[in-house]
């Protein structure tokens, strides 16, 4: 009786078993029908192998070339949909645009940091209200006018002279860039540019200047948010949320003292403009609270800051390449500006040689080629296939910068692709989607064209740059794993036609 007992429990318990393995197995292999296509993936884990063993990148090219323009990987039970070239792109986040503008839940940076707040991480009506109260503030402070111009200035002409303070000797301009450009933005988010020499702003740099070297590593756990619960900190994700909080206490600071001494007839930046509108506003509008105007700052001071500093960064370690692009620079800086003044936004259009150089700059840089994620919050319908509820969508940008049918041989630098026989810019130029596309495109893009535009065309007016060592030229390798340039020194010998 026992023995009959004790078979037939065996038996329902391997029932039972198989019964839960086989769910299992299904629930692990389900494809939704009508799924974008998809490499061959794991059991369980799906594609995350390969996503931790490259650059995203470097795989969604080789991906792209095997599945096209649209495709699909499974991080473990989410799928993750890769948009790839200018038509798929156009088609999903310019022709859709209802449905490709909203931000995922569970990423890690976007959900669990931010809280889905602000004008980056936010979605739906809350986006669109934030975003909009963020522009029509920046607005007041010069955005997108001809006064934002004199800010920039200013900060040109302190730039200029830390670099002529350097009498030609070889020296680490980053730092001092990152400076530079930040002090733009601290000028409208703030109120006041800093001093270079100021210890509290030195010290925000640096904690910018780690966040950026750390964000491109930090890619996987925007997908993969459970790999923080592991032992130690083995992608940096520990460090990373650090210096993230160190960065919003410096931005929960200001905002105090503004509050402090606020004075609505008196408003002078966009703190302040943002404070204001708060109180014309109910106590509960969650767009208003503390913590959306907290990460709504550090998003511009942020994004204000990285972009724009490494693209300056790219643009020097290219003309220390390329002498001859430098020479025809200067040519056309000459011809067009003169000697005599600092350049303009209104000699802008007349230089389309320098327009060219930096959108090649920003082509082979490609500080940004992925960008942060999409999500999709109902099934979408997408060229004939089907992204489910709740996958993440990515914008794959470099599929453009990239892609050998737009711009052949795109490995290499070269300003002449963007310009006809007659030297005018073709429109060509138009394709090279650095500040994104859609709803989602990077509000701060006309800063950050302004500032690009009178940095470098005023360094290149006054200085020849010259490599440290004429024998040894800096790497254009980007930092391991990362988009950013590797330090390097360079000499800027001053003319002596300088204005």
């Amino acid at each position: 009786m026992e023995l009959d007992s004790l078979l037939v429990f065996n038996a329902v318990t391997v029932g039972v078993c198989v019964l839960l393995l086989m769910l299992l197995v299904r629930w692990v292999t389900h494809r939704p029908a009508n799924l974008p296509p998809s490499p061959p993936g794991y059991l369980i884990v799906g594609h995350i192998p390969l996503l931790l063993k490259e650059k995203p990148e470097d795989l969604y090219r080789e991906l792209r070339a095997q599945y096209g323009d649209v495709f699909c990987l499974k991080l473990g039970r989410t799928y993750s949909v890769v948009i790839n070239g200018c038509d798929a792109l156009r088609d999903a986040f310019v022709k859709q645009g209802d449905d490709f503008s909203d931000r995922p839940s569970g990423s890690y940076l976007l959900s669990y940091l931010m809280k889905n707040k602000g004008i980056v991480a936010s979605s739906g009506e809350h986006w669109k209200r934030t975003r909009t109260l963020s522009i029509a503030c920046l607005r007041e402070f010069g955005f997108g006018k001809k006064t934002l111009e004199g800010r920039v200035l200013e900060e040109v002409e302190a730039f200029l002279g830390v670099i002529n303070e350097q009498n030609g000797k070889p020296y680490n301009a980053n730092r001092l860039i990152e400076t530079a450009v930040s002090n733009v933005i601290c000028s409208i988010v703030f109120g006041d540019r800093f001093e270079y020499d100021d210890d509290k702003f030195k010290k925000l740099l640096a904690l910018l200047e780690k966040l950026f070297s750390l964000i491109p590593f930090r890619g996987c756990i925007n997908v993969i948010p459970w790999l923080r619960y592991f032992p130690g900190d083995l992608i940096g994700i520990k460090l990373f949320t650090k210096v993230f909080h160190a960065v919003r206490d410096f931005i929960q600071e200001e905002i105090a003292e503004h509050k402090r001494t606020l004075d609505e007839g008196n408003i002078r930046d966009f703190i302040d403009a943002f404070l204001r509108e708060k109180s014309k506003h109910e106590l509960n509008d969650p767009v208003f609270d503390d913590f959306n105007i907290e990460i709504s700052v550090m998003n511009l001071f942020v994004a204000g800051t990285g972009t724009t500093a490494a693209t300056t960064q790219w643009a020097i370690l290219y003309l220390l390449h390329y002498p001859d692009i430098q020479i025809k620079l200067r040519g056309e800086i000459s011809s067009v500006v003169g000697t005599g003044r600092y350049p303009s936004l209104n000699d802008k259009p007349n230089m389309p040689y320098y327009q060219a150089f930096i959108t090649e700059v920003s082509r082979k840089g490609n500080i940004a080629p992925v960008g942060l994620p999409y999500g999709a919050k109902h099934d979408i319908q997408f060229r004939g296939m089907t992204i489910p509820k709740g996958s993440l969508i990515t914008a794959n940008l470099d599929s453009v910068l990239m892609d050998p049918t737009m711009f052949p041989d795109p490995a290499k630098f070269d300003p002449n692709r963007y310009l006809g026989n007659d030297g005018q810019l073709t429109g060509k130029e138009k394709q090279v989607l650095t500040f994104s596309l859609g709803r989602r495109v990077c509000m701060g893009e006309s800063l950050a064209r302004l500032e690009l535009f009178l940095i470098l065309t005023s360094l290149v007016q006054r200085f020849d740059l010259v490599p440290a060592d004429p024998d040894d030229l800096p790497t254009l390798l980007p930092v391991p794993g990362a988009t950013l340039p590797q330090p390097f020194e360079f000499r800027a010998v001053l003319k002596t036609n300088k204005a």
